[in-house]
């Protein structure tokens, strides 16, 4: 039921406040819009006073401008935060109102023409007052915070035209090989990099994860990105590929900024090379005995102490062999006991589903650590088939 009442409120309301501003704005920064809109709602409650004029006011007056103006800022104020508050503030609004005019409707009010008269007056001048300065001080919060809006909003569009450049949805398919990842950012600019790059007969793929998030994490994505591509095209071995992305990235990021990363390299030969820097292991399904090893070495991010040398190992392969490589984000997350998603879960959804393609195989896969638990952390996805 909620969910239903919570999508009607939202094809209802009169204005949009499901975007990242209004949930990020602090309340203190807020103070003049929602002065605004308790000054504006007051002006409604003396509208609804008016139309009462021929039984007894309540509160001299005050108690309807009183009334809406506290719950319909408190309804704003809800529905900005997404609190789930908003159907309780309508039960209390409606249940109020549905009350108050019970109570006047026993009590007329007086013949007396004059007062009557002057209430007409009071009214009209409320409502005229409440929307005047209602209005102004939306005016000046427009002013005020509409600069700072606009900023945010550039970035926002900046950091998803970045993310959707660096990190597109792969799908690729060679003589050998199939290739299939793709990447969930948990804001508009995640921190993870998938990529593949087939040259000559060889074949390289990894996952890179870059600490934090937003445009800062985004500028990293497309120099390490682009430091691989350049060494490759250099002919450099992996662990040269890394040792050189470990010397570059010290001058081009913040101090605290690093990268783990995975990767797996096929060079024609009947063993693949793989390395992990700081990153979860590389899960790969053998077909001919239906197992799932652990391709793990323990080895610096890089970025974080630069000029650390790098190792790979080499491991056999066989067609119809899955190799899958995911980011911290799919194995860390937790459910409601706070148990993590981990890597057991992921090697018996390989044993079971190691046939099914690709695409399929990753909808399922995901659609297994949505049920665990929320999204924290930027997820990402990559899978490798041998083909036959």
């Amino acid at each position: 039921m909620k969910p239903a009442v919570h999508r009607w409120l939202s094809r209802r309301w009169a204005f949009n406040t499901s975007n990242a501003y209004w949930r990020t704005l602090p309340m203190l920064s807020m103070g003049k819009f929602l002065a605004a809109a308790f000054i504006t709602w007051c002006a409604v409650g003396f509208a609804i006073d008016l139309l009462l004029v021929n039984y007894q006011p309540l509160g001299r007056g005050f108690f309807w401008p009183i009334y809406f103006g506290t719950l319909g800022t408190a309804l704003f104020a809800a529905r900005m935060r997404r609190t789930g508050l908003v159907p309780v503030f309508l039960v209390i609004m409606g249940a109020g109102l549905w009350l108050a005019v019970q109570i006047s409707f026993h009590a007329s009010a007086s013949p007396d023409l004059e007062a009557m008269h002057r209430r007409v007056v009071f009214d009209a001048i409320g409502i005229l007052v409440g929307t005047t300065v209602g209005y102004r001080l939306l005016i000046d919060f427009i002013r005020a915070e509409g600069f700072a809006t606009v900023r945010i909003q550039t970035e926002l569009a900046l950091a998803h035209g970045m993310q959707a450049t660096l990190v597109p949805t792969l799908s690729l398919q060679v003589d050998r090989f199939e290739v299939y990842g793709k990447s969930l950012p948990s804001t508009e600019m995640g921190g993870d990099l998938i990529d593949v790059v087939e040259r000559d007969g060889t074949l390289l793929a990894y996952v890179a994860d870059i600490s934090g998030h937003g445009l800062a994490a985004g500028q990293l994505m497309g120099m390490l990105k682009t430091a691989v591509r350049v060494s490759l095209q250099f002919r450099q071995e992996p662990v040269a590929v890394m040792e050189s992305a470990d010397r570059v990235l010290p001058a081009v990021k913040e101090a605290n900024m690093y990268a783990t990363l995975a990767l797996l390299y096929f060079d024609g030969l009947s063993e693949a090379e793989y390395s992990l820097a700081g990153h979860p292991p590389i899960l790969h399904y053998r077909a001919p005995t239906g197992d799932v090893a652990r391709l793990a070495l323990e080895q610096f991010p890089l970025g974080l102490m630069p000029g650390g040398r790098y190792s790979s190992q080499r491991v056999s392969y066989s067609p119809r062999d899955l190799f899958l490589m995911i980011s911290d984000g799919i194995s860390e997350v937790p459910n409601e006991t706070d148990e993590e998603f981990g890597l057991d879960r992921l090697e018996q959804l390989l044993r079971k589903n190691a046939v099914q393609p690709l695409p399929q195989l990753w909808e399922l896969i995901m659609g297994e650590v949505k049920r665990h638990g929320v999204q924290q952390d930027d997820q990402t996805l990559l899978l490798l088939r041998v083909r036959a």
